[in-house]
């Protein structure tokens, strides 16, 4: 009997449950977080670096970011434009050459200045081959002088001298011409056909018209030959002018593509903007004559 109580005992102890202590979250503390501190560190910039943004300099006081920008500001300025010596030599070149056009400008010369200076321009060209002459003569008349040689340089610049003269007195009429359709401002022409001893003896230049004289000296006769700038055709020129200064006398002469009406010895044709009007003073011209005289502007 005494055994089966010792036996129970030991299962009595056994079945008492312990609770346990070290999972208890009572008597474990909680890990504490760490906080990081931050520090701010001032940088000083480097000179050599010249190209800092505004917003890098943020650890600075207002007064050193204030410093900062105006060097920034002195650093980049720009310097101002200077002109390339080559433009400079060529703005004074082109204002010289302005300069010289305004000087040599001048006015209009008249009819008889522009005959001296063909003349005088003649008579010096002339001059000047008679010294041409004269100096090699003289050259060579050091080595051997003659009275041979003295005559053929005289009679060569006499030549010369006539030579120019005649030229001159041959396109005289053509020169005289130019300077009074300068003055009228009408394009002129000279006709090429004169007929037979007759010359030019003088040009009178109006406003817009132009008239040629004509003379003959053995027999006296004359004509004058009027060139007058207007818009009429050969039809209008009919209406205008012919039925009314030559009636109804006149005949139609269509000759190279001109439309002449022709009263006797007077005509009258119309052809690129001018008007022709012939008529004699004395005398009379036939009606080929004419025609030769319209045919040849």
């Amino acid at each position: 009997m005494q055994k089966s109580n010792d036996t129970q005992q030991p299962m009595k102890a056994h079945r008492q449950i312990q609770s346990s202590t070290t999972l208890n979250r009572k008597y474990v503390r909680r890990p504490a977080r760490s906080v990081a501190t931050t520090t701010t560190t001032t940088i000083k910039r480097s000179p050599k670096i010249q190209r800092f943004a505004q917003s890098a300099v943020v650890s600075q006081p207002r007064a050193q970011q204030q410093r900062a920008q105006q060097q920034l500001v002195q650093q980049q300025r720009i310097s101002p434009a200077q002109t390339h010596p080559m433009q400079s030599a060529a703005n004074a070149g082109v204002r010289a050459r302005s300069n010289a056009s305004a000087t040599s400008s001048t006015a209009k010369p008249t009819a008889k200045q522009l005959k001296d200076q063909a003349i005088q321009k003649a008579l010096a060209a002339a001059a000047a081959t008679s010294s041409q002459e004269n100096n090699k003569q003289s050259d060579k008349s050091k080595h051997h002088f003659g009275i041979g040689r003295v005559v053929l340089a005289l009679s060569c610049a006499a030549a010369a001298v006539f030579a120019i003269v005649y030229f001159v007195n041959l396109n005289m009429p053509d020169i005289s011409l130019k300077v009074a359709a300068i003055q009228t401002g009408i394009e002129a022409t000279y006709p090429s056909y004169t007929p037979r001893d007759f010359s030019l003896s003088g040009i009178v230049s109006e406003d817009g018209k132009i008239t040629l004289n004509f003379a003959n000296g053995s027999t006296g006769d004359a004509y004058s030959l009027t060139e007058e700038k207007s818009s009429w055709d050969s039809n209008a020129l009919l209406t205008n002018y012919v039925k009314e200064q030559y009636d109804e006398n006149y005949t139609v002469v269509r000759e190279q593509g001109l439309t002449i009406y022709i009263s006797g010895s007077d005509a009258s044709w119309a052809n690129g903007g001018i008007v022709y009007k012939l008529s004699t003073t004395s005398g009379s011209l036939t009606k080929k004559q004419i025609t030769s005289i319209a045919t040849s502007l």
